[in-house]
């Protein structure tokens, strides 16, 4: 939870004494950030009034940190959040407060729902191309950020060995797919910092707040593989064009670490992508990858397959599934598995 920009040292009701971090009174039960909650409950109503499906969420998942557990109002806001979630990304055609249209007759969330119906978009070069392009002003969010422009130098620096430019490259690849995690964040109004590199490790953005629900988080949690595709394919491209071994060392390095980050464990970006699936579908995403595993002699997507396969028998998987996460998985799987066959080349 957020922590609120005040403490409130004394209830204005009572008088008590409060301890640091609660939210109502324990005398006389008041809400303790009652003005703040007003603030964003105006500020949803007018991003609801401007069809601002992502506005209205930002501000109510605002609110419901100011709230205690258990409470009506909390239940009221949390619902509401999932409606606009699933508006956000086009699982839900509209909802009350999100009817209004710009100047083209779409309504800010249908414009979002493109880029939430991720799976569709692979199968069109444009489309997301277009979404990638239209997020492009976010990948200058942590280059502005001394911390994180340090810890990429940093980084890129335990990759000399494959030289200069190799470490760069990587660098910027893995950069692209954190930067597609912030860019799903911020369609679902979710606070989080610019990536920081940790070297021996990888990289991380930090959550301020939390997905609304295992829809979300599959979203969020895929999106970075999904820009890591795009980062790794470009990178080929360019190998194949002007005939550098490097580029193309990026491309597989790169594509090798997404695929990586797909195994459904812990806190990779696979296991987020499995918790909105069946358990059908997560049978499904196993069979692509130990296919794909057997196909292009890859060891990583049979390790998610075979992984994702042992999930499909757990508590936590969602009765209703989620078809277009599911194809989203399944594709990335095959597509990364696909570039990294190709040849590393370090030392060219």
């Amino acid at each position: 939870m957020n922590p609120p920009d005040a403490l409130i040292d004394n209830c204005s009701e009572c008088g008590s004494e409060l301890a640091p971090g609660l939210l109502a009174c324990p005398r006389c039960a008041r809400l303790l950030y009652g003005a703040d909650l007003e603030k964003l409950a105006a500020s949803a109503k007018a991003a609801a009034q401007a069809g601002d499906a992502t506005g209205e969420l930002a501000s109510w998942r605002r609110a419901i940190d100011l709230l205690p557990a258990g409470t009506t109002q909390r239940k009221v806001i949390h619902d509401r959040m999932r409606a606009l979630s699933a508006i956000v990304d086009g699982r839900q055609a509209g909802a009350p407060g999100a009817r209004k249209r710009d100047p083209n007759g779409k309504t800010k969330a249908g414009a979002a729902a493109g880029t939430g119906a991720v799976g569709v978009a692979l199968l069109k070069s444009k489309a997301l191309l277009a979404a990638l392009l239209a997020n492009g002003k976010l990948l200058l969010v942590g280059l502005l950020k001394v911390p994180t422009l340090l810890s990429m130098l940093i980084y890129a620096g335990f990759w000399t060995r494959g030289g200069a430019a190799f470490g760069i490259g990587l660098v910027a690849s893995i950069y692209v797919h954190e930067i597609g995690h912030v860019a799903a964040l911020r369609r679902y109004g979710i606070e989080a910092s610019a990536p920081m590199f940790i070297p021996g490790f990888g990289a991380l953005v930090r959550l301020k707040q939390y997905p609304t629900d295992a829809h979300e988080d599959a979203r969020t949690g895929l999106a970075g593989p999904l820009w890591g595709l795009f980062a790794a394919a470009v990178a080929a491209l360019v190998g194949f064009a002007l005939h550098s071994p490097t580029a193309i060392g990026v491309a597989s390095l790169g594509a090798t670490i997404n695929c990586f980050n797909l195994i459904p464990v812990w806190q990779l970006d696979g296991s987020r992508g499995l918790r909105a699936l069946s358990r059908l579908e997560r049978a499904g995403v196993a069979a692509v990858g130990v296919v794909a595993g057997l196909v292009f002699h890859q060891w990583m997507p049979a390790v998610v397959g075979l992984v994702a396969g042992g999930r499909s028998f757990g508590a936590d998987v969602t009765p209703e599934g989620d078809r277009p996460m599911t194809f989203l998985f399944g594709t990335l799987i095959a597509a990364h598995a696909l570039i990294a066959t190709l040849p590393i080349g370090l030392g060219h």
